[in-house]
């Protein structure tokens, strides 16, 4: 079985564990001690069930996830995982949250997908072959203008994003058409991808974690740039970050930053 393939079995297998262990009892902690990261006993649950497929199925490969595994993030073959991406959310019972897995060849993302099980719908990507949901081609928007774009903003919870986070959020009231939070990472990030959305803009985002909704933007035409234009790495270290679907709208974007 090809990557891609394969990645598409598993999120959804891991989509089913998901919301079966959704309906019993699960556990709710913060990270490290901080209750507003949260995570929970289901994320554990799907991420060592995805580990397992991919060590049977792959054993030679590195594996990475944001719940716990630690890897060698320059091997040439690496697995990315985030079991539940929008943890805070599924814990809530909010239905905006995904299971999200790529694969990547000497730091490349060559395939990945993000399955939300509630809505069952599963984005996903192959490097060179485009960006899909559920099979059907999907693209960026073609709006060039700020004032015409929605954009979904999220500066994250560290106290020194605070100043900044207030500053922003009132020049896209000014700037924008309108300002959204879904606090989904990979999730927003794949609706710029498919056109729902222009913009995302998160400020502390660790790019790894979501590698496969880096992979469905770029494939679907849109562009993942740090705050200073440049373009975003792919590491664990969280980072401030803007998913657009034009270098217009970037642009637009840094002007008001």
């Amino acid at each position: 079985m090809n990557h891609y393939d394969f990645i598409i079995e598993q999120v959804r297998m891991a989509g089913k564990l998901l919301m079966r262990l959704r309906e019993e009892k699960f556990e709710t902690m913060g990270k490290g001690g901080d209750p507003r990261d949260v995570v929970t006993s289901v994320d554990f649950a799907v991420n060592d069930f995805i580990t397992s497929k991919i060590r049977e199925a792959f054993p030679e490969d590195v594996i990475y996830s944001e719940e716990g595994s630690t890897a060698a993030l320059d091997a040439p073959h690496l697995w990315t995982i985030d079991p539940i991406d929008g943890s805070s959310n599924f814990s809530r019972g909010i239905p905006h949250f995904a299971v999200c897995l790529a694969f990547l060849q000497d730091g490349v993302p060559e395939a990945g997908a993000v399955y939300n099980p509630i809505t069952n719908e599963l984005f996903s990507f192959k490097k060179g072959g485009g960006a899909f949901l559920n099979n059907k081609p999907i693209h960026v928007s073609e709006e060039v203008e700020l004032k015409n774009s929605f954009v979904l903003f999220h500066a994250g919870r560290k106290p020194e994003m605070r100043e900044w986070g207030g500053y922003l959020y009132r020049q896209l009231l000014e700037h924008a058409k309108k300002t959204s939070n879904f606090a989904g990472s990979a999730l927003d990030t794949c609706f710029v991808a498919s056109g729902r959305v222009e913009a995302n803009i998160y400020g502390t985002l660790s790019t790894l974690d979501i590698a496969a909704a880096v992979g469905i933007l770029t494939e679907a035409g849109g562009i993942l740039v740090t705050e200073n234009g440049e373009p975003v790495p792919l590491i664990a270290t969280p980072q401030r970050i803007i998913a657009a679907n034009s270098t217009a709208i970037a642009d637009a974007l840094h002007a008001i930053l």
